[in-house]
């Protein structure tokens, strides 16, 4: 309806938003929450973002904002210490990965043409045909050319595959193109998949390619054993998406991006009018609004380092391994129930399998069990799993990211898809 002339009670308000808004949302802090890559925030980290927008805190230049900056540089470099990344690493906290991605992207560009503007038709970005659409499309966004964004194929494990990508570069530099950026995966969507990200840097260094690597879900699995070993080779990037909205569990809007040489940043981005003058960064002041596309921003470190500080390391590496070993215990369910199949192991925290009853090979007719069963778990409300396709064909994809689920929301699940209809095997 049009906007009222008179002022409303506050108590009905809130009873409209309860019964006509809340009950058409997926909740995804949810224990049963386990499709696409969720935001399962803490306490606290809701209490820091509650400060951050109450006190509308500014963190877009220093002079203005050296506390909530401050605060910021400390939590960027809380997560270069993290990856490995070397000191003098810095970056910013973004709304998203999206963003955080587009950023690079527009650093790269620069970086490799700086304003010669004549050379964008000639510029290549390469990716897999299994990353993120976020990286397609800020691509698009910077100005590559779309047929001269390559989405290269995978291996048997959904990995970018090293012979694709020299090929690809040999054939665009004897084409008189301009290669100038990889940007790989740690952690694919679909499968948890983490391109060879070392023998990527080394290609990256020979052929003089910006390395940009994705970890917007699976960055901070590195604070676990198991993690740092799947993201091996992650510290050699140019640059890193991270998404602490995720798998650090604080609210959206939260993303972030590091960058080797922050220098890459401010020569991409800064300008300065006559209004900003007064607030021009000197010796060792950070003015975020030099770093991206961003003046008016408000301070996201708040939520991170609330969190953090209240519970420590030590917890949220808990509950990170303890998600990946869900997914591994869900994978181990799975092969051991009749009628099901893996189509791609635990990884990180995904596993993707479908319902595949003896004597049923028909690809179309699979496909359309599995929808069925998808739509009917979903139907019931205590669990919620989203879909995929691997290879062609239709599959059932479990992630697991929030602390609250546990192993008997596991086998819940598997009990619940053994037991309906369309998962029968009989």
């Amino acid at each position: 309806g049009p906007a009222p002339e008179e002022p409303a009670d506050f108590d009905e308000l809130l009873t409209f938003l309860r019964e006509r808004v809340f009950p058409y949302h997926v909740r995804e802090p949810h224990p049963g929450f386990m499709a696409y890559v969720q935001s399962c925030p803490t306490y606290p980290a809701i209490l820091g973002d509650w400060i951050a927008t109450g006190f509308n805190f500014f963190a877009g230049v220093w002079p203005v904002a050296a506390g909530p900056n401050e605060l910021e540089l400390t939590v960027l470099d809380w997560f270069r210490t993290w990856l490995g990344m070397p000191e003098g690493t810095g970056g910013l906290l973004t709304s998203g990965g999206s963003a955080a991605t587009f950023t690079a992207i527009v650093a790269a560009r620069h970086a490799a043409i700086g304003e010669r503007s004549a050379d964008l038709p000639r510029l290549v970005l390469y990716t897999s045909d299994q990353a993120h659409s976020a990286i397609v499309r800020a691509a698009w966004i910077a100005g590559i050319p779309r047929d001269q964004v390559r989405a290269l194929a995978v291996d048997g494990e959904f990995r970018l595959r090293m012979d694709a990508l020299a090929d690809a570069v040999a054939r665009d530099r004897a084409a008189g193109l301009l290669p100038f950026c990889v940007a790989a995966s740690a952690g694919t969507t679909n499968t948890g998949a983490v391109d060879p990200l070392d023998p990527l840097a080394d290609l990256c260094g020979r052929e003089r390619l910006w390395l940009h690597i994705d970890a917007a879900y699976g960055g901070f699995a590195a604070l676990t054993e198991r993690g740092r070993g799947a993201l091996a080779g992650i510290a050699r990037a140019d640059s890193v998406t991270l998404d602490p909205h995720k798998w650090l569990f604080v609210p959206f809007e939260c993303g972030c991006l590091l960058v080797r040489d922050p220098a890459r940043l401010r020569d991409a981005f800064h300008i300065l009018p006559e209004y900003l003058r007064d607030v021009e960064a000197a010796g060792e002041a950070v003015n975020f609004a030099d770093y991206g596309e961003q003046l008016t921003r408000y301070a996201r470190a708040f939520k991170v380092w609330l969190s953090v500080r209240y519970y420590g390391v030590a917890a949220l590496r808990e509950a990170i391994a303890g998600a990946m070993s869900l997914a591994h215990e869900a994978e181990a369910l799975l092969r051991a129930e009749p009628g099901f199949e893996i189509l791609s192991p635990a990884r990180l925290s995904v596993v993707c399998f479908r319902a595949r009853p003896a004597g049923l090979d028909d690809p179309a007719a699979l496909d359309r069990l599995n929808e069925r069963l998808l739509e009917q778990l979903n139907a019931g409300g205590r669990f919620f799993l989203s879909s995929t396709r691997l290879r062609g064909a239709f599959a059932l994809r479990i992630c697991v990211v929030g602390y609250r689920t546990t192993r008997e929301d596991i086998e819940g699940l598997i009990s619940a898809l053994r037991d309906l209809p369309a998962g029968s095997t009989g």
